[in-house]
């Protein structure tokens, strides 16, 4: 199967511990289009960007947007395709692994998965989350 690359929005909620994101898949010749949205739990240990040791967050500015202006994302590629998606959103540019049973849940399903963030110190424990993920509208992100 080859790659998809996927397009990551961030959407904000308030007054919501959890984080709402929404991906657009960008189908390969002949594969459909599949659009998630993602909520993620509590972070455990908490999100700590310093801590984790990347230094200073890049600004928004500086990092890669997709063209529908967009964060990044994409998928582990051949072999773990249908489960395995690393995002890279603007809050945590250096990527967040998404395993799910399945990257493409049936319409009005929520899936439920493990994100972990990515750390730069290998001392620390990379912070882990329940993440959700479901399908979403395709298109640009409101």
């Amino acid at each position: 199967m080859s790659s998809l690359r996927l397009i990551l929005g961030t959407a904000l909620v308030a007054l919501m511990p959890a984080r709402v994101l929404h991906a657009q898949a960008a189908p390969a010749h002949d594969e459909e289009s599949v659009c998630l949205g993602f909520s993620f739990g509590t972070w455990t240990p908490a999100l700590d960007w310093r801590g984790a040791g990347h230094g200073e967050m890049p600004s928004a500015g500086v990092l890669p947007h997709a063209p529908s202006g967009r964060d990044w994302a994409t998928d582990a590629g051949a072999g773990q395709a249908d489960s395995l998606l690393i995002l890279y959103p603007a809050w945590w540019p250096a990527g967040i692994r998404v395993d799910l049973p399945t990257r493409t849940p049936a319409v009005g399903d929520t899936v439920t998965g493990k994100a972990t963030a990515f750390v730069a110190n290998g001392a620390v424990v990379p912070p882990v989350a329940k993440v959700r993920a479901w399908r979403v509208r395709c298109g640009a992100h409101a």
